[in-house]
């Protein structure tokens, strides 16, 4: 073999392309930005429900805290209207959104929306609602919360 023909063989084994060590290193650049695209990936979606567990534990705490004593619940003799007051003995103030009375005997019920029955704590707030109430009857009442808390009791109409 002669110095041209070795030297023609050399230049081949020398162009095979891409070297290892470049190879290695576009790899490994490669795995890294994958890795840091990971991260931020999973550190955004654990600050999402981070925030989603947050806000779980403070509703359900403020429902704990949410208590309302449903001291006087009176009929009007004069004329078809209830009358009732309501105390809150919780820690934190609450809004009455929702009466329920439900006749026990016959399963009928009335519903009233209240949108300004917000109480403070240690406060009360008395309602009044018109109501077909029937004489000597069993009635269910159910208080709904603006946090969802239900409070109920039952009373026998006079």
């Amino acid at each position: 073999m002669n110095n041209y023909q070795l030297r023609m063989h050399l230049d081949k084994k020398t162009k095979r392309g891409l070297s290892s060590i470049v190879t290695g290193a576009i790899l490994l650049s490669a795995v890294a930005v994958m890795g840091v695209v990971i991260v931020i990936w999973a550190n955004s979606n654990l600050v999402k429900h981070q925030q989603n567990l947050d806000s779980t534990v403070s509703d359900n705490f403020n429902k704990i805290n949410e208590k309302l004593l449903i001291e006087h619940v009176w009929f009007n003799r004069n004329g078809p209207v209830i009358n009732m007051t309501l105390n809150n003995i919780g820690t934190i103030g609450l809004n009455v959104t929702t009466i329920k009375i439900t006749n026990i005997t016959s399963s009928q019920t009335y519903s009233f929306i209240h949108t300004n029955g917000g109480i403070v704590p240690g406060g009360s707030i008395s309602l009044t609602d018109t109501f077909g109430w029937i004489a000597n009857t069993p009635y269910e009442i159910l208080i709904s919360s603006a946090r969802d808390t239900q409070f109920e009791t039952q009373v026998v109409s006079p």
